[in-house]
C-alpha cells in the first residue's frame, strides 16, 4: 500500500531521538498519539525532474557525483567534520563516506533532514527512520571512501554482537531447566550474554524428542506472545528460529544433527509465553544425541530496533486484479520457511530497478473480507497476501504490476507495532482510511467480525478520489448486511451521479458519521492514509474529544 505515492502503512517503533527534527516534514505534528510512536515519512515537494527515477538516471549518466574525481579516500573524523555545508556535504553511514551534496534536491524528506547528519557519522540517525532503505545502492555513485577509524573504534552501544561459538554439546537428561543459568543442550545459556549489549536476559530454551519428533521449548514469559511472532527457516540441515519478544528479538540457529521435514507445529501457551515448536524427523526412530552444532549467531538477543532487516526470496503464486489499478498478490515464502505476519504489520518489498535497489513497505492483507476462516496456508506461514496499487509514474509498483506467477519477489520479516490486545479489548472500532490506507483495515475488520466479542461495532470511513477507486466495495456492501458493520464512502472528486458525502476529512464529517466519545465504552480508532490525511485526522479526532491513547496511526 502507499501513502503519498508509494509507501506501505504500519507503525514503526523508533527510539526517542531528535531525528528527524521535531517540527520537520517527516514527523507528524502534535507529538505522540496512542501507538503512533514513530516519525511519519512525510514528503516535501520536489522540483520537476527530481524524482527517484531522475536520481537513478543521474547516477547512470557518468557524471562525477563524488566531488573528488572518483578517488577512494580514507577520511578521518576531523576531515569529515569540515564537510558540513549545503554546497559541500559529506556523511558517514556504517563506516562509509558519501558526498550527499548532489542528493539534496532528490531527497523526499527535504533538505533540513539531510543537513542534520552532514559532517558526522549519521548511522544511528539514519537507522531510526530509514533502516529498511538500502543506502549503499541509493548513494553508490556518491561513495568517497571509508572512515579511517571505522575498524578500531568501539562498537556502538546500540549494536549487538553475535555470541562466540558455545562449548561443544554434551548429552544430558531431557528435563526442563530449573534456573535461568542451567545448561541447555549441554551449555550455559546466560554466561555468554555479556558479549551482547542488552537490557534483558534472553529467554531460556530446552528440547526433547520422541521416535518421530523433536520439540524445542522456549520460555519467553511474555504474556502477549502469539504464534505469529515466531519465524522458522530451514536450509538443508541449518535451522533458524526467530522469536519476537515484545521489543526484543531472540535468534536460535543450529546445524541440526539430522534432517527434518518442512512440516512444523507451533504452539503458544496463553499467558505464560511458553513456545513449543514441534519438528518431524526425516529418519523416524533415529535418536539424536543433541540438536546439533550451534552456529555463530545462535542464542543472540537484541532490541528489534538494532536488528538488521532479514529478507527472503518469495514466489508470486498468483495475482488478481481487484480494481482498475490495484492487485492482490499471493506470495509464497521459500521452501522450509514459516512466515506468519501479525495483524496490522507490513513487510518491505525489495526489487532492483535499473541497477538500484528500491524498497517499499506494504501491509499484509487477506484474500477476502467475506471468508469465515483464514486460509490454512496463511495460518501455517506458507503464504501471505499484499494489496498493491500500481502508480504509473512510480518507481517500484510498475515493476510489480508486470510480474507474473512464478516470478520472485524479495520480502522482509514482518515489521510494525500494532497491539492485537487493543483490538481484542475494544467494544467499538472506528476506522478512517484514505486510498490504499485501507489495507491495514482489511484484517482489523475481518478479525473484529469473526473473533472475540460478537457485539463489537465496526465503523469505517473510507476516503477516495472517485467511485472506481473504492477497493472491495462489493465485499463491503455485503458485509453491511451484518448490523455490527457500517461503512461510509467519501469522495473528493465525485461524479454528478454521486449521492454520498464528498470532500476531505473535516469536523462536519465527524459530527455526521463518528460517534461521540463515551467514557463507559472502550473505543479504538485506527487511521491510515497519506501523511497529511493521517496528521489532520488524528488532530481532528483529538479535538473531537478522543484521547491520544485511543488512537493508533499506521505510518511508515
Amino acid at each position: 500500500m502507499a501513502s503519498s505515492k508509494e509507501i506501505g502503512t504500519s507503525s514503526l517503533s523508533v527510539p526517542q531521538a531528535q531525528f528527524p527534527a521535531i517540527n520537520s516534514p517527516q514527523r507528524l505534528g502534535g507529538g505522540s498519539v496512542g501507538s503512533l510512536q514513530s516519525p511519519s515519512r512525510g514528503k516535501v515537494a520536489l522540483k520537476p525532474g527530481r524524482s527517484l527515477m531522475d536520481w537513478i538516471r543521474l547516477g547512470r549518466s557518468g557524471k562525477d557525483l563524488t566531488g573528488v574525481g572518483g578517488k577512494i579516500l580514507q577520511v578521518t573524523k576531523e576531515e569529515l567534520a569540515k564537510h558540513n555545508k549545503p554546497d559541500d556535504a559529506w556523511m558517514c553511514l556504517k563506516g562509509k563516506i558519501y558526498n550527499i551534496t548532489p542528493y539534496f534536491e532528490y531527497h523526499p524528506g527535504g533538505f533540513d533532514e539531510l543537513m542534520r547528519g552532514v559532517g558526522m557519522d549519521a548511522t544511528d540517525l539514519f537507522n531510526e527512520v530509514h533502516k529498511w532503505v538500502n543506502f549503499e545502492s541509493m548513494l553508490e555513485k556518491c561513495f568517497i571512501g571509508r572512515l579511517a577509524e571505522s575498524r578500531s573504534r568501539p562498537a556502538s552501544t546500540k549494536s549487538s554482537q553475535a555470541l562466540k561459538p558455545p562449548s561443544p554439546v554434551v548429552p544430558r537428561p531431557l528435563q526442563p531447566p530449573q534456573s535461568s543459568t542451567e545448561a541447555v543442550d549441554g551449555r550455559i545459556q546466560i554466561d555468554g550474554v555479556k558479549n551482547i549489549q542488552i537490557d534483558k536476559q534472553p529467554p531460556r530454551h530446552d528440547w526433547f524428542q520422541t521416535g518421530s519428533t523433536v520439540s524445542i521449548v522456549i520460555y519467553t514469559k511474555w504474556k502477549d506472545m502469539t504464534e505469529d511472532r515466531i519465524i522458522l527457516d530451514k536450509n538443508e540441515k541449518k535451522f533458524k528460529i526467530t522469536v519476537f519478544v515484545d521489543d526484543h528479538c531472540l535468534l536460535l540457529h543450529w546445524d541440526l544433527e539430522d534432517n527434518i521435514t518442512t512440516d512444523y507445529e507451533v504452539k503458544v501457551s496463553g499467558g505464560a509465553g511458553k513456545v513449543d515448536i514441534v519438528l518431524w524427523k526425516q529418519t523416524e526412530g533415529n535418536q539424536w544425541k543433541s540438536l546439533g552444532n550451534p552456529l555463530t549467531d545462535h542464542n543472540t538477543f537484541q532490541k528489534i530496533s538494532d536488528r538488521e532487516m532479514q529478507y527472503r526470496d518469495c514466489i508470486l503464486k498468483h495475482k488478481e486484479s481487484i480494481s482498475h489499478d490495484t492487485y492482490i498478490l499471493c506470495l509464497q515464502p521459500p521452501e522450509g520457511s514459516r512466515l506468519v505476519v501479525p495483524i496490522g504489520y507490513h513487510v518491505f518489498v525489495r526489487l532492483n530497478v535499473n541497477g538500484m535497489e528500491v524498497v517499499r513497505p506494504f501491509t499484509v492483507v487477506i484474500p477476502s473480507l467475506l471468508a469465515n476462516q483464514i486460509d490454512r496456508d496463511i495460518v501455517d506461514g506458507k503464504a501471505f497476501y499484499l494489496m498493491v496499487k500500481i502508480y504509473q509514474d512510480g518507481v517500484l509498483t510498475p515493476h510489480i504490476g508486470k510480474l507474473n506467477p512464478g516470478d520472485t519477489i524479495t520480502a522482509s520479516d514482518p515489521d510494525g507495532n500494532f497491539k492485537l490486545s487493543k483490538l481484542e479489548t475494544c467494544q467499538r472500532l472506528l476506522l478512517l482510511a484514505a486510498g490504499t490506507g485501507f489495507t491495514p483495515m482489511v484484517r482489523l475488520i475481518h478479525y473484529s467480525l469473526q473473533h472475540g466479542d460478537n457485539n463489537r461495532k465496526v465503523n469505517l470511513l473510507f476516503f477516495n478520489k472517485t467511485e472506481k477507486d473504492i477497493l472491495w466495495k462489493e465485499q463491503m456492501e455485503k458485509l453491511k448486511e451484518d448490523e455490527r458493520f457500517e461503512c461510509t464512502y467519501i469522495l473528493s472528486e465525485p461524479s454528478d451521479e454521486w449521492k454520498g458525502p464528498t470532500g476531505r476529512i473535516r469536523r462536519e464529517l465527524l459530527d455526521n458519521y463518528v460517534p461521540k466519545p463515551e467514557t463507559d465504552l472502550n473505543t479504538l480508532l485506527c487511521v491510515c492514509g497519506p501523511t497529511p490525511f493521517t496528521k489532520t485526522t488524528i488532530q481532528q479526532l483529538t479535538d473531537y474529544g478522543y484521547e491520544e491513547t485511543d488512537i493508533h496511526g499506521f505510518v511508515a
